[in-house]
């Protein structure tokens, strides 16, 4: 070259080019044999790859990914209102750590929820490990990275009293259905998607296998652990035995009854709109304290808490209430420890064993 420096030209399998100058001759060499060796093997990244964008980089990946439609539209509201507007024009080799954490504290400054964070950093780490995985960049930049802390709320259930107040306020096939949520822990998808042949009377059991999505049916889980057998106390067989007695073996056990629309699969926001929400805001209960008041405002999913609730109550060990209701963690079973009937003996035990216990005179 002019300049007295040695290039060195390698060209890539695709034909692209790749040159660098050296001051010495044997450096540019040397350089040129390693550049070879890498595209040989096919270990070679191309160095341009990343600078892409990221938008466009996230229109590639968002157009080859295959999920649900209604967790399509959530992914969608969340890259637009939280990813798009700080990451779009950035270049992806660009991005490092420590950008992504200031990307976090600024979703922060600006009030979004720990939840609503979470799902947007999912997200732009989803979108990260596709592009290491397909050589846009080499390492993704999320990683190591401080999400806000998610609040976890103790879990809501409704005393017997209470349930059974909701129960005599429920239609015929409603009070059927929501008995069994009070007895099995089902999730409401798994409810409204439970089918007559999962049934098996003579052992008192039932089959999770399928479950009712905003998609319609489908016949997996959300979860390995959700597909179970539960056991059926006999009360709760009896009456669900009345209420499939006339149902064709692969029917939906519960559907819409409504004259002229009936038989239809039963979607969750109409279902609380016009059966659970009235029925629970007419229910009454007495409180301790011989007052008659209102049954707690809870969702139809706190009938699954409520299961769980009354088993740890009667002594049920976790393990055995995790299998119950399928969950995937040990640690979202935990919840329910509190409620365990032995759960402070230790510590009581200790202040009952201590010599000389503290006192106070009586007022």
């Amino acid at each position: 070259m002019k300049s007295g420096k040695w290039q060195a030209t390698v060209r890539n399998r695709a034909g692209d080019r790749f040159s660098e100058s050296f001051p010495l001759k044997a450096q540019a060499r040397a350089w040129g044999i390693e550049l070879e060796t890498q595209f040989a093997r096919g270990g070679m990244r191309d160095p341009r790859a990343g600078e892409i964008t990221f938008r466009e980089w996230h229109d590639r990946w968002w157009n080859a990914r295959i999920v649900e439609p209604h967790t399509l539209r959530g992914d969608g509201s969340s890259i637009k209102n939280h990813v798009m507007p700080y990451w779009a024009d950035w270049e992806m080799r660009a991005i490092t750590r420590m950008d992504v954490q200031s990307w976090i504290r600024s979703l922060v400054e600006k009030g979004a929820g720990p939840a609503a964070i979470k799902r947007a950093y999912n997200l732009t780490s989803s979108i990260m490990r596709a592009a290491v995985d397909d050589d846009v960049i080499a390492v993704s930049p999320c990683r190591s990275i401080d999400l806000p802390p998610i609040a976890v709320k103790p879990p809501q259930w409704f005393t017997p009293d209470q349930a059974q107040s909701i129960l005599d306020g429920l239609a015929p096939a409603w009070r059927t259905m929501c008995l069994l949520g009070f007895y099995t822990g089902l999730r409401w998808g798994e409810l409204s998607g439970l089918h007559r042949h999962r049934i098996d009377t003579r052992r008192s059991r039932l089959f999770v296998v399928e479950v009712n999505t905003k998609s319609g049916i489908k016949e997996y889980p959300k979860s390995s652990k959700s597909r179970r057998e539960v056991p059926l106390p006999p009360h709760v067989l009896e009456a669900l035995e009345r209420h499939i007695h006339r149902l064709d073996r692969d029917a939906v056990v519960f559907t819409t009854i409504t004259k002229g629309r009936s038989g239809r699969l039963l979607a969750d926001s109409n279902w609380r709109r016009q059966t659970w929400w009235p029925a629970v805001e007419a229910a009454y209960h007495f409180g301790d304290d011989g007052e008659l008041q209102l049954v707690p405002h809870y969702s139809p999913h706190s009938m699954r808490h409520t299961c769980a609730s009354w088993l740890v109550q009667k002594g049920v060990s976790l393990y055995e209430v995790q299998h119950l209701l399928g969950h995937e963690s040990f640690q979202t079973t935990q919840r329910y420890a509190h409620l365990q009937p032995d759960a402070h003996k230790a510590v009581l035990g200790a202040w009952e064993r201590m010599e000389a216990p503290l006192t106070i005179v009586a007022a």
